[in-house]
């Protein structure tokens, strides 16, 4: 959000591991939920991002859609 990762109450993260199979293309529906609080009131700039988890593991790839729709939902909520 606005250049930086989340972190409150937490990042904002989902992981796929295919425990090092070589060539496994999956391609499946998922959903990537979270909150961000203490945001600045005014516009915010929302980003996605693909890159290596703990550990130094590999990034894995940006495959999106798939013949499919795809879309990023943000809502504003007053909590």
């Amino acid at each position: 959000m606005n250049g930086a990762e989340c972190t409150d109450p937490a990042p904002i993260e989902g992981i796929m591991h295919t425990d090092g199979v070589a060539n496994m293309f999956i391609h499946r529906v998922t959903t990537i939920d979270g909150l961000c609080y203490n945001l600045p009131a005014g516009p915010v700039t929302v980003a996605l991002n693909v890159g290596p988890c703990l550990e130094n593991r590999g990034s894995g790839d940006a495959y999106t859609g798939w013949n499919s729709y795809s879309r990023i939902i943000v809502e504003e909520m007053d909590i």
